[in-house]
């Protein structure tokens, strides 16, 4: 059952630890890590208070040297403290409160966790810290007390985590002897115990946790620690904790614990996170991001391809959309329905005029409007067909994507003609479809392009061309410095026509735009003076028809004149002077008058003859006349009539068409435009998709970076406490023994995107689909158990094997103690307390049993964890490996043992300490050295028998205890000093105490204590 814990720290150190240790909290998920609330003790030199900000109070550099230097005098510090302890019981109050009501033990209540009443206090401090020295056992106070007296009804255990000197680099004698100070003072008060109320004691903490350099020093082993401590914090709650009785060994009381703690899990995630960028990653490099082949053989089927591309049928039909509205051409010809008649030539042109502007106004904009939305359909068919080129080379080969970037190059390199093999070829692309479309008037425009230049540059070219390769093939014959540097020279004569072909080029289509240019302005002002001339022509014709007609108008007027002379008058008199004659013959004669009318009635039939006749001839005689003075030049005037007639109508015809041509010219202009407008969107469309493709292999490049970072990222090296099943070795080993050989890379563009869709979506889409492609085929791995791992073929038997002695190892106590006396304290011997799946329980204490049989098991809940807790409980100070060396530099740095240290029983039990012999050897150098036997020489090197022994009397104490060579030359100097007089001992003894000046305070404790057993009072 979870357990709300607090957990304090008093010094730097100890709280930078506990910064580690709730870090690696955050990251489990079980509900004890998130009832772990941690603080650190602070104080600005007035007031104390705890702070849940321990980054910003924390010392990660572990440096002793600094943290000594940074030391200032605390001696009344325990006042201060016991002054502030008022308002630090509020503080206390609050913070014990907020443990079992803060947002995290909210929310595991009310997801159905049953928390446990019992409370868990830590207080975690280096041992050799003065202020934490000063503070912890008046805070261990305060805090018993609050709890007996507001919190009497909660049941609580107040720990302390003590870091010992060993954890620290930069650790120094005086921080050893600090640590056994500090130990020595709270064994004393663990036996005798602390007051809390009134009378009533009790020891200031329930168990004692010492821990050591076992693993490493802190600072380089600071996540192995924190995820050691984490694991205590999360699974010991569930364990039995120390009893402190009254059970003693050698009379110390066994108030000291050690645990060891050891993690083997699955990190699923991880696994598959390193295996599935590594799939992406394969995936990247195999399916998209191959290299193209760059042979002349693959030069020349782009050029080819290329040539193909805007030589294909669906290519021209694109294109003749251009002008085509529903399958219709865009242009109908300019014909108003205008009939020219004579007489009326300015009307006509008037009117003509004006159906000249209206249609120049409405129906010329309305074919512009055509061929504006035939061109964006031509732009759309054109943008589909390229889509479908570029897609076909994308999907042809895995190096699809940089095939197509080179094919994009090609179809816009506006210098094709120089990739090719020989100057016979003619290679076509966008660019000489866009010359050519801006050529398309040329012929009408009466242009001609001068590129006498550029092919002479182009000549030149490909001869120094055929020249290098003929020297390249010589001289991969029989290479020679004369031929490398006509080589050199040929290059360097092709790299200058080169810039100077692309010159020339770019100053001849300067030119010839600049050329069509004016030959536009030519053509328009062209048509307009056509329209001019004709309309002149017509008014002309116009007028010499109306002269015309007014001739024919005044023959036909002299035709009535001489028809009315001649027809009527004429024969009008002659009848009328016969009649008048006859009648004049009658009144004068009827006689006469008589006789002429039967002379006539008799030869009536005669006469009528020659009348008629004479009648005959007189017309004859008139109408010869009339046929050679005004018949023909009727017809003449006729015929010319006719003839304008004719030339007006052809004039009025030829003005429209005038007309008509000028509009047909600015359609044809605007035509033009709109072509090559296509075709330069066409361009700037393949140069969009060319851009576009080369950002895609850029960001498949930088999304393969960024797998791979992230590969390496899913790491499973923790620390040395938390271990991971799977190295990242053996999942690489994992991943390209089975997963690449059971599951082909091209399932990804076969099933899920293919390379022509790669290009045409959003670079985050395609890492979304690839990341949880790959991510898809490995998470039936999140379903196994760490017992399905060690069984299953992601590792080996021998490696399963591996990895539980490592987890064996890595469990081994955070503190080095000595067995000596062990079998007088069984309940400090360690028991181990295994953490597994059900499911798994069985196989894994089957096959920890190898390593420890007296294991104790638990139920987990993450079946993907097995942990393990190794405690030592119960063992006195002196059980401590180092305990020895604790003494002895609390001894060599001790000037004068303070009345209260003086008091405090020593840790070690005075009939199995080791310093004894130390001892010994130190009152036999002090004696020696009194009595003469052993003097410095002039260089101050101690000598016995002009046997050099050293300068510092430390080491050669030391030596003389603990160095074997040096045994013999002990045994002679002991002898030698017992073979002299007690009394003569004692003044020498007197004499050394007088004039040793440079003797350590310990020295002269020892001496002290010499003079008082060889004096003659005793």
């Amino acid at each position: 059952m979870p357990k709300p814990t607090i957990l304090l720290a008093l010094d730097p150190h100890g709280t930078a630890l506990c910064a580690a240790i709730k870090r690696q909290l955050l990251q489990l998920p079980n509900a004890q890590s998130r009832l772990i609330q941690a603080y650190t003790l602070t104080w600005d030199g007035q007031t104390f208070g705890f702070s849940s900000e321990l980054d910003k109070f924390a010392d990660a550099s572990f440096d002793l040297a600094l943290t000594n230097a940074r030391q200032a005098s605390v001696s009344q510090l325990s006042n201060q403290f016991q002054q502030a302890a008022k308002d630090l019981q509020t503080t206390l109050i609050d913070l014990i409160k907020s443990v079992n009501q803060s947002p995290e033990a909210i929310a595991a209540k009310n997801a159905g966790v049953d928390i446990s009443s019992w409370y868990r206090i830590y207080i975690m401090f280096s041992a050799n810290d003065h202020r934490a020295r000063e503070l912890v056992f008046e805070l261990s106070r305060l805090i018993h007390w609050l709890f007996n007296v507001y919190f009497a009804d909660v049941p609580h255990s107040l720990e302390a985590f003590i870091l010992l000197p060993g954890l620290f680099a930069q650790a120094r004698t005086e921080d050893y002897s600090a640590a056994y100070q500090l130990l020595k003072e709270l064994d004393d008060k663990m036996t005798k115990g602390v007051v809390i109320r009134n009378t009533q004691k009790r020891p200031p903490f329930d168990n004692c946790w010492l821990i050591d350099e076992r693993i490493g020093e802190l600072g380089v082993n600071l996540d192995s620690y924190a995820d050691a401590f984490a694991g205590l914090l999360t699974v010991e709650a569930e364990t039995g904790g120390l009893l402190i009785g009254a059970h003693t060994v050698r009379g110390k009381l066994p108030a000291y614990s050690a645990f060891g703690y050891g993690e083997l899990f699955f990190p699923a995630d991880i696994v598959i996170e390193r295996l599935s960028t590594a799939l992406a990653g394969d995936i990247i490099t195999q399916e998209f991001l191959p290299p193209a082949k760059l042979t002349p053989e693959a030069n020349r089927q782009l050029l080819l391809d290329a040539k193909e591309f805007v030589l294909s049928e669906d290519y021209h039909d694109a294109l003749q959309q251009l002008e085509r509205d529903n399958g219709k051409p865009v242009w109908q010809d300019f014909s108003p329905r205008l009939d020219l008649r004579p007489g009326q030539t300015q009307e006509y042109g008037m009117e003509l005029q004006r159906a000249y502007q209206q249609f120049e106004n409405k129906e010329l904009i309305s074919y512009k409007r055509t061929l504006e939305s035939c061109g964006k359909q031509a732009q759309f068919a054109l943008n589909k067909l390229l889509d479908q080129k570029i897609n076909q080379y994308v999907d042809a080969t895995t190096s699809g994507l940089h095939e197509a970037v080179r094919l994009s190059n090609v179809l816009n390199n506006p210098y094709l003609e120089l990739q090719t093999e020989s100057i016979s070829d003619r290679p076509e692309n966008l660019i000489t479809e866009l010359r050519a479309a801006e050529a398309f008037l040329d012929t009408r425009l009466q242009i001609k392009i001068n590129q006498e230049n550029s092919q002479k540059l182009l000549n030149q070219f490909f001869t120094l061309k055929s020249q290098r390769q003929q020297l390249q093939d010589t001289v991969s014959a029989n290479s020679s410095e004369l031929l490398n540097q006509d080589l050199q020279k040929i290059q360097e004569q092709l790299r200058l026509v080169v810039t100077d072909y692309h010159q020339a080029i770019n100053t001849e289509i300067e030119q010839i735009r600049q050329t069509r240019s004016l030959a536009i302005e030519d053509a328009r002002a062209k048509a307009l003076t056509e329209i001019s001339q004709t309309q002149k022509q017509l008014h002309y014709l116009e007028n010499q028809y109306e002269i015309a007609t007014d001739q024919l108008n005044e023959l036909i007027a002299e035709e009535n004149r001489f028809r009315s002379l001649y027809l009527v008058v004429f024969p009008a008199v002659v009848a009328i002077a016969v009649i008048g004659i006859l009648l004049i013959t009658g009144l004068f004669s009827q006689s006469t008058l008589w006789v002429l009318l039967q002379q006539i009635g008799v030869n009536l039939f005669n006469y009528l003859i020659w009348g008629l006749i004479s009648i005959l001839g007189y017309l004859g005689i008139v109408w010869l006349k009339y046929s050679t003075t005004i018949r023909d030049r009727i017809q003449k005037a006729q015929k010319q009539i006719k003839r304008l007639e004719s030339s007006l109508k052809a004039n009025g015809v030829e003005l429209r068409r005038n007309y008509n041509e000028r509009l047909k010219l600015e359609y044809d202009i605007y035509a033009q435009n709109i072509r090559v407008e296509v075709v330069n969107y066409l361009i700037k469309m393949s140069k969009q998709k060319t851009e576009t493709l080369r950002q895609t292999l850029s960001n498949f490049s930088q999304l393969y970076d960024i797998l791979t970072t992230q590969h390496d990222k899913a790491s499973t090296n923790y620390s040395e406490t938390r271990l991971a099943v799977l190295t990242n070795s053996d999942i690489d080993i994992y991943y390209h023994q089975n997963i690449l050989k059971t599951l082909p890379i091209n399932k990804f563009t076969q099933e899920e995107v293919s390379r022509s869709q790669a290009w045409q979506i959003p670079a985050t889409e395609f890492q979304n689909k690839l990341v949880l492609f790959a991510k898809k085929q490995f998470e039936h791995l999140s379903k196994l158990s760490i017992g399905d791992v060690l069984k299953s073929d992601l590792i080996t038997e021998n490696t399963a094997s591996v990895r539980l002695n490592q987890l064996y190892n890595s469990a081994k106590l955070l503190l080095r103690l000595q067995d000596t006396d062990a079998h007088l304290n069984p309940t400090s011997q360690p028991e181990i307390t295994l953490w597994v799946g059900a499911k798994d329980k069985e196989e894994i204490l089957r096959l920890y049993s190898r390593f420890n049989r007296a294991v104790t098991p638990f139920v987990a809940e993450d079946e993907r964890n097995l942990c393990v807790l190794v405690r030592s409980l119960g063992f006195p100070a002196y059980f401590l490996s180092q305990i020895e060396f604790y003494r002895d530099c609390y001894e060599r740095t001790q000037k004068e043992a303070s009345a209260q240290d003086s008091q405090i029983p020593d840790l070690i039990p005075e009939e199995i300490s080791s310093s004894r012999e130390l001892t010994l050897a130190y009152d036999t150098l002090l004696l020696a050295i009194a009595l003469e036997l052993i003097s410095p020489n002039s260089q101050n090197n101690y000598q016995f028998n002009n046997q050099l022994l050293g300068r510092e009397r430390e080491k050669i104490v030391h030596a003389l205890a603990t160095d074997f060579t040096h045994q013999e030359l002990y045994g002679e100097i002991t002898e030698r000093v017992e073979s002299f007089e007690h009394d003569l001992i004692y003044q020498q003894l007197e004499k050394l105490e007088k004039f040793a000046k440079d003797f350590t305070p310990y020295e002269r404790k020892r001496l002290t204590r010499l003079i008082t057993q060889y004096s003659p009072l005793n």
